[in-house]
């Protein structure tokens, strides 16, 4: 009688065990977005120079387009379910526009070695699951397995905004050592393009400061705040014609008066940023394992 007291008591704490979630597996929390950019790179796969390159692309990209918007994720162990994961980040973050739900997220849980595109239902217009699908298992898992982490982050980002912009995919060829030879080049201009942005970046940063510093000399009562500097930055980095107002002296009233217009580009979202309350995930995408 005791002996069956016992493996009672021992099963009804098993039961309390399992219903009160204490067994593991729980859910990772949540990580507050990037301080600055679209990526965080929480598994520290990326070097600083690697997360330059993809924030500048996404930023590009974003500038250029408002089909979608697209954020960054690495993580060591996102526990349990990495889908339920990148939902609550993708929500938690406010990937794409608000309205819009033009928002897509890619995870990479590189403890568990699992992958996942998350993808708003307005993004999923221009870039369905079977692409997203596609991206997993043609990009995203043969470089994580080779750990060409940076490479294929890029590669898969650079095809987000191709497909959710109508571009076709490329006709698979049967010649391997040609499609190969394809996958190189396009590997490599696509370095040197990314290369190209940052500096370009880079470059236009420099000149911003240059005239700020130059206005500032001129006129000892004009004080920009951090933001208002920040902003000029953005702004002269997608005005270059001869139009556009060189001056931050002369600037600022005229963004006093209109921030949207002088703050940054046209065509797309002028502060490059992907997280502008976005919403409209209810589980498209894809995921993988590497």
């Amino acid at each position: 009688m005791k002996d069956n007291r016992a493996a009672m008591t021992a099963t009804a704490a098993l039961v309390l065990l399992l219903l009160t979630g204490c067994g593991g597996g729980d859910a990772a929390s949540v990580p507050g977005p990037p301080p600055e950019g679209n990526v965080l790179d929480a598994a520290d796969v990326l070097t600083p120079a690697q997360e330059e390159e993809l924030n500048a692309l996404i930023d590009a990209q974003n500038t250029r387009t408002d089909a979608a918007r697209v954020a960054v994720l690495t993580v060591e162990g996102a526990g349990g379910s990495i889908e339920d994961y990148a939902r609550s980040v993708a929500t938690d973050w406010g990937v794409g526009d608000d309205g819009a739900d033009n928002g897509v997220l890619v995870v990479a849980d590189t403890a568990e070695r699992e992958l996942r595109i998350e993808t708003a239902d307005g993004a999923r217009e221009g870039f369905s699951d079977d692409d997203a699908e596609q991206v997993i298992e043609d990009v995203l898992e043969p470089a994580f397995a080779d750990e060409e982490y940076a490479a294929g982050l890029t590669d898969a980002v650079g095809r987000i905004y191709g497909y959710a912009q109508g571009q076709e995919p490329v006709e698979e060829p049967f010649d391997w050592v040609l499609l190969a030879g394809v996958a190189g080049g396009i590997a490599v201009l696509l370095g040197g393009i990314v290369w190209l942005i940052a500096a370009d970046s880079r470059r236009r940063r420099r000149l911003s400061d240059e005239e700020l510093r130059a206005a500032e000399d001129a006129d000892p009562d004009l004080r920009l705040t951090e933001k208002q500097r920040e902003d000029y930055r953005k702004y002269r980095y997608s005005h270059r014609g001869a139009d556009a107002v060189s001056n931050p002296g002369l600037w600022l009233p005229l963004y006093i008066a209109n921030p949207a217009l002088y703050s940054g580009g046209s065509g797309g979202n002028a502060s490059g940023s992907s997280m502008n309350g976005g919403g409209g995930f209810s589980g498209g995408g894809a995921s993988g394992s590497y």
